[in-house]
């Protein structure tokens, strides 16, 4: 990494499925310019990134640090949910300046350090002081276009994973029937096949067939939403079911992880759900698990209510 001078301004994007959002950052991590680009609008990151400089040229930044919803172990990054790849190297020599790149919730962790209480809605508080961070790991995951979590520990050492590509487990016999049928179109269902924007349409359509016996036609994620607010029952169940297969799964990476600091649920689709989404459902699941649940029910569980914790992660990322 180059050397951060008083004057040093960081390109920082956080690159999803959807959307690359853009900011410029310096050493007080601030964000400004901040822009929102649909990535279906642009052939490659390369065009995104022109466009975006175009926008801010009364202020360039000397470094570009990405965050990426992809592996970022080598120099060829492919997004997971995304058309766009690129190489590192490649990307440094096209905008001569130094490129560093990160994993997308390896950026979202990196902006647990810096939340406040006026930041997060709690839906397991523990105790009065939950958000001072005194013991164990902390965890951040969501949905989106695809489903990912990061953990950091006491020591602020990030841990990345990829529990969205982690086979689903069913925990009821109606998630069973779900597995069953989403095995007609993928040969192996991981938890990004339910904990999604897509997800959510996948579920759906699984709960049509149970409970009318005809198959559904292709249905949003936004169409649910919608149908469930107009009283559509089997859009209700969808919703409810996801929530729960959510919460199960956010328990057992908390488990996993020992993430007695804290679990942090961040993302758009979440807060777009509003009360669609069914906390109670989702702490149920979270800490029904048999002899560890008591250690579960010890864990803060929180929403994020910022709505750039990529880009602000990215930023405290980029000046460490």
């Amino acid at each position: 990494m180059q050397p951060i001078t008083t004057t040093d301004t960081v390109l920082v994007a956080d690159i999803g499925g959807t959307n690359a959002r853009f900011a410029l950052s310096g050493p007080d991590q601030v964000l400004s310019n901040v822009t929102s680009l649909r990535c279906q609008d642009f052939d490659d990151i390369n065009g995104a990134i022109t466009t975006y400089l175009q926008s801010c040229q009364s202020r360039q930044p000397q470094r570009i640090c990405l965050a990426v919803a992809a592996a970022t172990d080598q120099d060829m990054i492919k997004l997971t949910n995304n058309h766009w790849q690129f190489s590192q190297h490649a990307l440094t020599q096209a905008f001569a300046m130094p490129v560093t790149t990160i994993n997308d919730f390896t950026a979202q962790a990196w902006c647990l350090p810096g939340l406040r209480e006026a930041d997060v809605t709690w839906i397991q508080p523990v105790g009065p002081d939950d958000i001072h961070w005194s013991q164990g790991n902390r965890c951040i995951a969501g949905p989106g276009t695809g489903f990912g979590a990061a953990t950091m520990t006491l020591g602020r050492e990030v841990l990345e994973s990829e529990p969205g590509q982690c086979a689903f487990a069913p925990l009821t016999p109606r998630q069973l029937a779900i597995l069953v049928h989403l095995w007609d179109s993928y040969p192996r269902v991981t938890a990004d096949y339910l904990l999604s924007g897509p997800g959510l349409g996948n579920i759906y359509s699984a709960i049509f067939v149970l409970n009318t016996g005809k198959s559904a036609d292709t249905t949003s994620a936004a169409d649910i939403v919608s149908a469930a607010r107009h009283g559509d029952q089997i859009a209700q169940q969808s919703l409810d079911e996801f929530s729960r297969i959510l919460g199960a799964v956010c328990g057992d990476i908390a488990l996993n992880m020992g993430s007695l600091g804290g679990f942090f649920l961040s993302g758009a689709m979440l807060q777009k759900l509003g009360t669609l989404f069914n906390k109670a459902l989702f702490i149920a699941a979270f800490t029904d698990k048999g002899s560890f649940s008591s250690w579960c029910q010890r864990v803060p569980v929180a929403m994020v209510n910022v709505t750039d914790p990529g880009l602000r992660g990215c930023a405290a990322f980029s000046q460490r």
